[in-house]
């Protein structure tokens, strides 16, 4: 059966391309009727911190990535070291004076090589691969070390990473080999980039998950815009989560970098937005709004507030403006078109006595709200 796992260490906070590496070990989990786990590498004493870990939790939560186990490496420790002593045994790892655990690579072969899921062959020349650390000179395991060691033991037959870690996969093989593990596929994902084609940062706030779902973007919508950063999802433009399982393809995911283009976030939530209902909406107006509205027939115009704006915080931007106009009294400067329209719209609606006849009333009159709702 196949299995897939994500593995972030909760060093800090929730990174955008994190979330798409995540999403597509767990859809290809789902894809092909196999388990997805989720691995917290919470060794890193010093820098690892409960509050990431619980935003790691919560992020999974809202993106409905129900994980079918839960492991945390930590509780591997012992494991690790005992690898760590099986190698210096086998004679494949030594120890440097005052320094780290290496591994001792076998440069008998002029290439090391595997397949990989997206990038193809990767070939690289033994004389590039250096012994490498293992652990340190206390003898607490490097990410190699430790990451390729739970992927055996968590009986991973997956990994979809991103592909700055491509020469590590050729160094935990090495490793996996000497000591028979079982044998692991790999796929690689382009990095993401911004529009300069510089890579995305993970100490750059602009590019945690929290950030975005924070200034208002769905979930809905960062779900469809990461998954499409390097995939095309049978050109499918808008998926829930059921269609991206169905459609999902490693062999589709493209091999240049993906360019994370904010304009085409917003388009994308703009979309969503227009789909929300008048109560869903409602969830997103603050509780002083709320009361200041609680009288006004917001059901009427949710529908051109929405059309124009690209997130949720917007929308109490707008009805701050309808309190503002309609509480202080503010006046608003008009030119004579906007006076010859606001009198079609007077004669329109005149003698109406309810909602759903204004709406009509004013369609009839080429009085489209998109085309009144400034006024």
């Amino acid at each position: 059966m196949i299995k897939t796992r994500f593995a972030p260490s909760p060093t800090g906070n929730f990174h955008m391309g994190g979330l798409r590496t995540a999403i597509y070990n767990y859809l290809y989990a789902k894809k092909n009727k196999g388990t997805f786990l989720l691995r917290i590498e919470d060794t890193d004493q010093e820098r690892s911190k409960k509050v990431f870990e619980e935003e790691i939790l919560q992020i999974f939560k809202i993106f409905d990535l129900n994980y079918d186990e839960i492991n945390y490496q930590s509780k591997n420790i012992q494991k690790h070291k005992e690898i760590v002593d099986t190698l210096l045994d086998q004679n494949l790892a030594y120890k440097e004076n005052d320094g780290p655990y290496r591994f001792k690579v076998n440069r008998e072969k002029d290439y090391f090589e595997y397949e990989d899921l997206i990038l193809g062959k990767i070939k690289i020349p033994s004389e590039n691969i250096e012994d490498f650390s293992i652990a340190r000179s206390d003898k607490s395991p490097t990410f190699i070390l430790s990451n390729l060691v739970d992927d055996h033991l968590d009986q991973i037959t997956h990994v979809i990473r991103g592909n700055d870690h491509s020469i590590n996969t050729i160094k935990q093989k090495l490793i996996a080999e000497s000591l028979s593990f079982n044998k692991i596929k790999y796929a690689h994902i382009p990095l993401i980039h911004d529009l300069n084609g510089k890579k995305l940062s993970k100490r750059d706030n602009i590019t945690n998950v929290d950030f975005y779902l924070n200034e208002g973007f769905l979930k809905e919508s960062i779900f469809n815009f990461i998954i499409k950063l390097g995939n095309n999802f049978n050109d499918l433009e808008y998926l829930n989560i059921q269609d991206a399982i169905n459609n999902f393809e490693i062999s589709k995911i493209v091999l240049s970098p993906a360019k994370f283009d904010i304009q085409k976030l917003e388009f994308i939530n703009q979309y969503y937005l227009n789909q929300l209902s008048f109560q869903e909406f409602k969830l997103h107006i603050n509780s002083e709004n709320l009361k200041a509205t609680e009288n006004y027939n917001l059901d009427i115009i949710y529908k051109d507030i929405l059309s124009r704006i690209t997130t949720t915080k917007k929308i109490n931007e707008e009805i701050s403006c309808l309190i503002n106009f309609f509480h202080k009294k503010q006046t608003v400067d008009i030119d004579n078109n906007e006076k010859d329209l606001i009198q079609k719209i007077y004669k329109a609606i005149q003698d109406l006595h309810n909602e759903e006849d204004l709406i009509e009333a004013l369609e009839k009159n080429d009085l489209f709200l998109k085309k009144i709702g400034k006024l």
